[in-house]
């Protein structure tokens, strides 16, 4: 009997020890799956501010990545799905990060970024193949009176404003002479990773770059209120035309998350065209306010249709 009693007791105390071990792994594969998430992330800081404009705050910016999803782009019920009224087939590319791939995959970001050879490699098919590189106020005016532009006009569109842009994309496009079109998400900037304001207005400056309203805090807009979406649209608005001097009249939609009220809330302002995230090239005056994109990756522009 006695026996059999230390028998049970060793059973329970190897039992235990078993489950030790058991709850330990566990607990240090969930801290290794949230750490891998961490350094992942591709979210952007987080911008912390209220609803009201205040005109001489100086946005509070945490420049440390938060973990989070990127959110589903969004298309409205009633976008018009097939051309209607005066059309242009002008592609508009859009690019995030341009540099080493070997950079943006420690950075963990490579998923939004074009090796700067191969981008290199991109603008000289275009300026050999005969492009030319308009801004995007170009393609707007064209569509709104109904002017032709020259053949084989293109768009070159960067969103977010990081910092690779001044030192990678920048000097290639002088290089090349093409036009860059920046979409700005003004409370970003000065925070690392993102471009300084000198930067970018050294760049507008030159002539052959273009910065436009991309929000101030890259927030989603479509689940926003009325006042969240006016403080994001017309403080960047703000910001922009104070600190370059140049009238901003063109929107960027960050994740491509559009809603008919956003629209609404542009055009009450003195917006004459934003850019969408939906694949396309043919340009129609009726779609000003969703114009295509085309998202390029590492690859020839040839497998991109061009």
């Amino acid at each position: 009997m006695a026996r059999k009693r230390k028998q049970k007791i060793k059973t329970r105390k190897t039992g235990g020890f078993i489950i030790g071990i058991m709850s330990g792994t566990a607990i240090f594969i969930i801290a290794g799956l949230i750490s891998f998430g961490a350094r992942n992330s591709l979210s952007h800081p987080q911008v912390k501010g209220t609803t009201t404009i205040v005109t001489d705050a100086t946005p509070i910016i945490n420049p440390s990545p938060t973990l989070s999803l990127t959110p589903t782009p969004t298309v409205y019920d009633t976008l018009p799905t097939k051309p209607i009224g005066f059309c242009l087939n002008v592609p508009v590319l859009l690019y995030h990060h341009i540099e080493p791939i070997t950079e943006a995959q420690e950075a963990g970001h490579a998923q939004l970024t074009v090796d700067v050879n191969y981008f290199e490699k991109q603008l000289e098919y275009l300026k050999n193949s005969g492009y030319t590189s308009i801004s995007a106020d170009q393609l707007a005016d064209a569509l709104i009176n109904h002017k032709t532009l020259p053949a084989k006009s293109i768009v070159i569109t960067l969103d977010d404003g990081y910092s690779d842009i001044h030192t990678y994309a920048y000097p290639l496009a002088q290089k090349y002479n093409m036009v860059l079109n920046l979409m700005i998400p003004t409370g970003l900037l000065d925070n690392y990773g993102y471009l300084t304001w000198g930067q970018l207005k050294e760049m507008v400056d030159s002539g052959l770059v273009y910065a436009y309203d991309h929000t101030w805090s890259h927030i989603s807009l479509a689940s926003q209120s009325k006042e969240k979406i006016e403080f994001e649209i017309l403080t960047a608005k703000k910001d922009l035309e104070e600190k370059l001097g140049k009238t901003v009249n063109i929107f960027s939609y960050p994740y491509g998350s559009m809603s008919k009220s956003v629209e609404d809330i542009l055009k009450s302002n003195g917006f004459i065209a934003a850019f969408s995230t939906i694949n396309g090239s043919l340009q129609c005056d009726s779609l000003i306010f969703s114009l295509r994109r085309t998202h390029i990756g590492n690859a020839p522009l040839s497998a991109f249709g061009l």
